[in-house]
């Protein structure tokens, strides 16, 4: 017999014996047969090269190699059975995600998703950061998120990757009676006596805005007012002849509620790929797994 094959059952065998001062009673109460306690004594008894136990008309007695020996062996008992608790403990303690949310995914396609995994994984408590790329992208890398949910940045990449999952427009809003809202078909000229709002230069947004308008040979004359503001731009928008360039996910539930309305105008040129930023220096969490599984899906779903 090997060292590798000294077991817990030789260990627990063992220890029964010492607590119960005998092998019949030792097998009563581990619900095996006395020759199988027996047998698991001579076993190990056999691999440490010492007898552990004498027996004798008063009972059994333990040697002294046998009182060191059961001093360690219920110590590495207790320790493995408190491993056990633990690791059970574990399995069903709720299990917590951290999601970074990008504006144009906190709008859109992140209240559908979270709400199939609150009623698939009850167990796991989901928190939401929202918050600009650098931002978050930082959060990321200190262990502080899971992941992050939005359009493809494209720079400081360093340690993350990232998955596209859909393509997201870029769209010109105004409030639902603007005079630019009945119009079946836009030209960029229409746009000249109105204010139009758009996230400041050197923003993806923006460079998408301002390649967009280069390409129309549209850029001069025109008046535009940078915000990086969500509410403010939605009430400007509300309280003036303003024209919002905006992700289609910021604005979707205003869309859905008829507060603004969508220019009709599209190009490739107001269009990214949004998705997933995950680390590249670990895996995901199981939780943070079933979250992107789901993510996908109706990522799928809302192409098809």
């Amino acid at each position: 017999m090997s060292q590798s094959t000294i077991s817990l059952r030789h260990l627990r065998v063992f220890l029964a014996v010492v607590s119960s001062g005998s092998l019949a009673t030792a097998a009563k109460l581990l619900h095996i047969t006395l020759s199988a306690v027996s047998k698991s004594l001579k076993e190990l008894e056999h691999e440490l090269g010492v007898q552990l136990v004498i027996r004798g008309r008063k009972g059994m007695q333990l040697t002294q190699a046998g009182e060191t020996f059961h001093k360690h062996a219920a110590q590495t008992l207790a320790s493995f059975n408190q491993a056990m608790d633990q690791a059970q403990v574990a399995d069903h303690a709720p299990e917590l995600l951290r999601i970074g949310a990008l504006p144009t995914a906190a709008g859109y396609m992140l209240a559908p998703v979270i709400a199939q995994m609150r009623e698939r994984y009850p167990q796991v408590r989901v928190q939401v950061l929202s918050g600009v790329y650098e931002y978050l992208v930082g959060k990321l890398r200190t262990r502080d998120i899971d992941l992050i949910v939005g359009r493809l940045i494209g720079r400081d990449m360093l340690g993350v990757m990232f998955e596209a999952l859909y393509e997201e427009d870029l769209l010109m809003v105004v409030r639902h009676d603007h005079p630019l809202a009945g119009l079946e078909r836009l030209h960029l000229e229409d746009l000249r006596p109105y204010v139009l709002i758009a996230s400041p230069q050197g923003t993806l947004v923006r460079t998408s805005v301002d390649n967009f308008l280069l390409s129309q040979n549209a850029g001069e004359g025109l008046q535009i007012f940078e915000s990086l503001s969500e509410t403010f731009s939605r009430v400007y928008v509300q309280d003036h002849n303003a024209v919002w360039f905006v992700q289609r996910g910021v604005v979707d539930l205003d869309l859905r509620l008829g507060i603004v309305r969508a220019l009709p105008f599209s190009s490739p040129l107001l269009r990214a790929p949004v998705g997933l930023t995950t680390p590249t220096d670990r895996p995901v969490s199981r939780a943070a797994e079933h979250f992107c599984q789901l993510l996908r899906s109706w990522a799928s779903e809302a192409k098809a």
